[in-house]
């Protein structure tokens, strides 16, 4: 894998990562730019308390590549997850994609498990 360098000052910053789309994709087969972005999955979670993101907003956070998602209570809500099996209009498997993410902050040592 590539090493990066930080710009300003040329130091490398450690192998590169691959985006958080593309780990998904590779481990689900879910294109996560499939999402129409019509707050179904949302609306599914509109009961549970305790979570920072709504499901769109995880999904568009992989898309864009930030790690906050991978630290996100919803990621690690199990309650999330089990809204998230059907609650797609554009077929995406959300349950999937979910433990995909899980599985990525695992290897990245990024975890806050919460049930």
């Amino acid at each position: 894998m590539a090493e990066m360098t930080d710009a300003g000052a040329g130091r490398p910053t450690g192998p590169r990562l691959p985006s958080l789309r593309m780990v998904v994709l590779a481990a689900t087969g879910q294109d996560l730019r499939r999402c129409s972005h019509c707050s179904f999955c949302s609306d599914a979670l509109k009961e549970t308390a305790g979570l920072d993101l709504g499901l769109e907003m995880v999904l568009q956070l992989a898309v864009i590549n930030d790690e906050e998602v991978l630290t996100s209570r919803t990621l690690w809500s199990d309650r999330a997850l089990d809204a998230a099996r059907h609650a797609c209009t554009s077929g995406l498997d959300i349950g999937a994609v979910l433990l995909a993410l899980r599985d990525e902050a695992r290897q990245r040592g990024l975890t806050e498990e919460v049930k």
